[in-house]
């Protein structure tokens, strides 16, 4: 029956291949996650297969064992329906950097007695999200490929195995969203030749400090950002 029972019998074990489900969604409730929530997050789950379902279990399992497990799952669920929106936006939304906004959320920058914040807080990831959504192509190119090298190939001789890509990537989503009202597209960026528009001179300042960062620690990186 679809509810896993049979009433002559009794209850059903729940299958091995429906367990990592089970679990996500007990996790989740013991965080606080809502109900509305937590059945998006099943839903998407259920549609995924092989590969695909692995990394995203991966990804929930690390932002629920996090001390910003509620508003990581609260990012995950509104970029994953920013993604659905339009064709677009599944384009500028995919599951690398979705998950790149939830860990940016939920990975504290540091363990202190002032608190276990990400270096995205939930608002400032979703205004990253819809940005990248909005702004002009140039710059979102531009955009993914400094996400693809955070971590490769750092700047001043820096130690690639110390490097921490993820927060790199966090910093520059932190960036992005601190100049949305810039990187949106305009009628000016439509009609421009060349590369002198608001959003590029906004986008070149970003790739610049994320040049500079790129490959070093966590530690350097919360400090240099501070």
């Amino acid at each position: 029956m679809a509810d896993g029972f049979d009433t002559s019998k009794g209850p059903r074990p729940v299958s091995a291949a429906s367990q990592p489900l089970v679990q996500i969604d007990a996790a989740l409730r013991r965080t606080g996650v809502p109900d509305a929530k937590r059945t998006r997050v099943t839903t998407h789950l259920q549609s995924l297969t092989g590969a695909e379902l692995q990394r995203e279990l991966l990804l929930l399992q690390h932002v629920l064992a996090t001390p910003n497990a509620k508003p990581a799952i609260g990012t995950y669920v509104r970029v994953l329906d920013m993604a659905q929106e339009s064709p677009r936006a599944a384009q500028r939304l995919p599951p690398e950097i979705r998950h790149a906004l939830a860990k940016g959320v939920a990975d504290p920058r540091a363990t202190t007695t002032t608190g276990h914040e990400g270096i995205l807080v939930q608002p400032q990831a979703e205004l990253a999200a819809q940005t990248l959504v909005h702004m002009p192509q140039a710059q979102f190119q531009q955009a993914k490929a400094l996400l693809e090298r955070a971590g490769q190939g750092g700047a001043h001789g820096l130690n690639e195995a110390r490097a921490d890509a993820g927060a790199e990537r966090a910093y520059i989503l932190k960036f992005i969203a601190q100049r949305s009202e810039r990187l949106r597209a305009t009628p000016a960026d439509a009609n421009a030749r060349g590369s002198d528009t608001e959003a590029s001179r906004a986008m070149d300042e970003i790739s610049g400090i994320a040049d500079d960062m790129r490959a070093m620690s966590r530690t350097h990186l919360i400090r240099m950002n501070s």
